[in-house]
């Protein structure tokens, strides 16, 4: 005699592995766990008509079938062998023994059925690549079984985009499409359109997976890479000073006291015509100020000088390997689609299986190409020594500084005799 616990997964659905521990911790042995086909479930009712099990634990009395009539028509099997039935929950060990204890649990096997029910028909659309459930995204309508561009929206949701490229501010952005289209949104949904894979060609499902090519993308790769990049630079950065216009903005830091030094102006006396702006770096806890323009000066000086040099401690020869590798499993990844095709039009595998394992590949694609778009770009040699050219700099506006300085520098430290220490972002 045993206590036998029953598991049924659906075919579509990853390992559980969490609740065979539950079973396995309330003393199941063996556990008999069907996935997609019912083997174990007609072996489980063998061992209870020759009298090996003692108990049965299961997680859910929808596991007993796929209709409620034969549900019911096992649980009442079971209970005709005199055999104890308990359910597992995440708060112990249910045995239900009277009539008033059955009617809650009989009552929620429709609803499991029908949960059950959804998620096969979801899975299968992930498998076939369709959108999940749901309204499209703004800027896209549903045409069929997939997402094609709504033009209005579309053009509403690019201007977002270009304008978050130029001048790397959230915040900016959003009043930005208030003041030109009316649309009025949040932050927290302007943060949810740079990170969504949708405006990149991509679907994202809610078990993690993401399929890449999808349908009409919003933004190429490369523009989500960079949106990538200004999102992390910003994250160390105060919420005002990464929407700030300045270069140095959220960069530096007093080497005394280590607060942030705020950017501040002042405008010539009254009666004075023509007069220029004058910049300031402030420490408020120092009580001290330098002059914006000769810190930055000294900042793009060091920057020239020390880059090239701080640049030589990447190891670019293990970046180059690990990119070739990245690029090698992506075409392997693609030769094995390009066999599932032969397969499918031979007929040596079934529609499911081939389904099953596209999906995989075509998963393991896109997290194999997500990883290959974060590394450093390729051209990041010909972009540093571009940048040692102090004249180079010269040209650039004062959002275009930013975005480079962002980019390769971590934190500036000055003191109160206006000395500057830079560090850079591939820094030990």
């Amino acid at each position: 005699m045993s206590v036998c616990g029953y598991l049924y997964t659906p075919s579509h659905a990853p390992l559980p592995e969490q609740e065979l521990a539950w079973l396995q911790g309330r003393g199941a042995d063996p556990i008999l766990h069907d996935w997609g086909s019912r083997t174990h479930l007609e072996e489980l009712f063998r061992r209870i008509t020759a009298g090996w099990v003692q108990e049965v634990l299961l997680l859910r009395l929808s596991d007993l079938g796929d209709r409620a009539d034969e549900i019911h028509e096992r649980l009442l099997q079971i209970q005709h062998s005199g055999i104890r039935l308990s359910l597992v929950t995440e708060s112990g060990l249910q045995t239900p023994t009277k009539a008033a204890d059955w009617i809650p649990l009989l009552a929620e096997i429709p609803h499991q059925l029908q949960s059950r029910r959804l998620c096969c028909s979801q899975a299968q659309n992930r498998l076939a690549g369709k959108p999940p459930p749901g309204p499209a995204p703004f800027g896209y309508r549903r045409e069929g079984e997939r997402y094609v561009l709504d033009r209005r929206q579309a053009s509403i949701v690019q201007d977002f985009f270009q304008h978050f490229l130029l001048y790397g501010s959230l915040r900016q952005a959003v009043r930005f499409l208030e003041e030109k289209h009316h649309k009025r949104i949040s932050v927290a949904t302007g943060r949810n359109w740079l990170l969504n894979p949708v405006y990149r060609g991509d679907l994202a499902y809610a078990d993690g997976t993401t399929l890449r090519d999808t349908h009409p993308a919003l933004l190429s790769r490369t523009e989500a890479a960079q949106i990538d990049r200004w999102l992390k630079r910003n994250q160390g950065i105060p919420r005002r000073s990464a929407s700030a216009p300045r270069a140095l903005a959220g960069l530096v830091h007093c080497c005394a006291c280590g607060s942030l030094l705020r950017i501040v102006q002042t405008t010539p006396r009254k009666g004075k015509k023509n007069g220029s702006l004058y910049l300031y770096l402030r420490c408020q806890t120092c009580r001290y100020s330098l002059p914006y323009t000769e810190v930055l000066q000294e900042v793009i000086r060091q920057v020239c000088e020390q880059l090239p040099q701080r640049a030589q401690t990447l190891d670019r020869q293990a970046l180059t390997q690990v990119r070739q590798e990245l690029q090698a499993q992506i075409q392997a990844n693609a030769e094995r689609l390009r066999q599932l095709e032969e397969l499918q039009q031979s007929g040596l595998m079934d529609e499911a299986s081939l389904a099953q394992r596209r999906y995989q590949l075509r998963a393991e694609t896109a997290r194999l190409a997500q990883k290959l778009e974060q590394l450093p770009p390729a051209n990041l040699t010909q972009t540093i020594q571009t940048l040692s050219i102090p004249p180079f700099w010269q040209d650039l506006s004062e959002t275009e500084r930013r975005a480079y300085l962002r980019e390769f520098l971590r934190r500036i430290e000055v003191d109160s005799a206006g000395a500057v220490r830079v560090t850079f972002a591939f820094d030990p």
